[in-house]
């Protein structure tokens, strides 16, 4: 399933959000499928790793777990 949840796909809808570019957005964070974390499977480059901690750079990284990032996640969410 995706990165930040196991529920599944039928049971998240996004109707209260009329944007459908937002409704696009929400569902690739959901499910960890991003281009900035899944480049490199197009792009035949190595896996992208976190810079500070030397881990594999998913969207469950930067939006809950990267200690580099806190001020930020506190800021803008």
């Amino acid at each position: 399933m995706g990165e930040i949840t196991t529920f599944t796909i039928l049971q998240w809808t996004y109707s209260h959000v009329r944007d459908r570019r937002a409704q696009t957005l929400l569902a690739r964070l959901r499910i960890g499928h991003t281009y900035l974390t899944q480049r490199y499977l197009l792009t035949r480059d190595p896996q992208p790793f976190c810079d500070d901690y030397l881990v594999p750079l998913t969207v469950r990284h930067l939006v809950v777990g990267c200690p580099s990032l806190t001020d930020f996640r506190h800021r803008y969410l």
